[in-house]
Parts: C-alpha cells; structure tokens; sequence
C-alpha cells in the first residue's frame, strides 16, 4: 500500500509538470467614454495547454479529471494598496476550450468576465504555478514556473477616458533552434489612435 501510494504521487508531480504552454490576459474597459467612478472592465485570459494531457472542456484546466488544483484566482502581485474592490471579486483562471490540434499536441482555451472595479485603481494581477511544459537547456532541473502578469490601470487619462490597454498575442510555444538566430513576430494592436506603442523585454529568465 504505502509503494503504490508513493508511485501515485511521483506520477501526479510528473503530469502537472508538463502541461502548460503559456499565454497571455487582456483587459479592456467595457465603456471608455464612461464618467462614472465605478468603472466595469472585461479580462480576457487566453492559455495553450499540452494536449491530450489537458481535455477540451469547460472549465480547463480542472475539468481534467487528474487536476488537482484547488480554487485558483488571478492575484494581486504589485501596487495591491491600490487594488479597489478587486480583492473581494477575484477572477478564476478556468477558461474553456476554444480548439486543439492533435498533431501538434497543443489545446487552445478562453474566457472573459466582466468586473466592475474603482475608478483609479492601478495594480498588477498575475496567474502564477509550477507546471510549465518541459524546455530544453533549461536554466534549472527543478519542476519551472511562471508568471503571467497585466497591469489594471484605471486612471483617467489627460482627455479624460480610460485608457485601453495595447493587446499582443502570440501562439505558444515557439521553437527556436538552439545556436541559431530566429526572428518571432508579435503583432501588436491598440483601439485608441494615435497612442504610442512600446515593447519592453525582461533582462533576466
């Protein structure tokens, strides 16, 4: 009893470690001409997932039934003294299939939910785990995580409206050979004309 329970548990740790492919969240405010103090905004999170290690379901990932996730939110990682009224009203990272492709191995999932925060509020939400897909020439052996991380900033701009944050979307994974220069194109697009566009990397892994 106490061999099988110790394989069970080898084996959980190596499927959680290799199912996630990356992605991104977005928001925008649902009515950018809006004056009202309460301001109601829409976040999108969109995921790649390793498939068919994750189904194609409602509510990835825990509608796999080998997930053992406990109810996972999107937290406040930064600037959370100016978070309003989002600590009360958090926003689950399940989101629902959208397609898959066997041959490539790869489950694609969205959702949006609208929330209705104070105007002015200005923090840094983040989905954070341990389960990143296998890398090769990986800084570290032990089980890598990540973090993916938007800023909800909701003060005014100088002409008044809320501002609609840029969105940039890029399939996950990209293959790069190792020694080789590769060129990745993110596409970039933002409503509000005329604003100036920026990217900016991090320094480290």
């Amino acid at each position: 009893m106490i061999i099988l329970f110790l394989l069970t548990l080898i084996g959980t740790n190596v499927i959680e470690s290799s199912h996630f492919n990356g992605g991104t969240i977005n928001w925008a405010p649902a009515y950018p001409n809006s004056s009202s103090s309460s301001i109601v905004i829409t976040v999108t999170q969109f995921y790649s997932w390793q498939y068919p290690t994750i189904s194609c379901l409602t509510d990835v990932p825990t509608s796999t039934n080998w997930i053992l996730y406990p109810s996972v939110t999107l937290t406040c990682v930064a600037n959370c003294s100016t978070q309003g009224s989002y600590s009360s009203n958090t926003i689950s990272i399940l989101t629902d299939c959208t397609s898959y492709s066997a041959s490539l191995g790869i489950l694609s999932s969205q959702r949006s939910v609208n929330i209705t925060l104070n105007e002015s509020t200005y923090f840094w939400i983040a989905y954070r785990d341990v389960s990143w897909r296998p890398l090769a020439n990986a800084a570290t052996s032990v089980f890598p995580g990540w973090s993916i991380v938007s800023l909800i900033n909701l003060q005014r701009r100088p002409d008044g409206l809320i501002n609609t944050p840029p969105v940039s979307q890029v399939t996950s994974p990209q293959y790069v050979i190792v020694n080789n220069t590769a060129t990745i194109e993110i596409p970039v697009t933002d409503v509000d004309v005329g604003d100036d566009i920026r990217c900016r990397w991090s320094s480290k892994n």
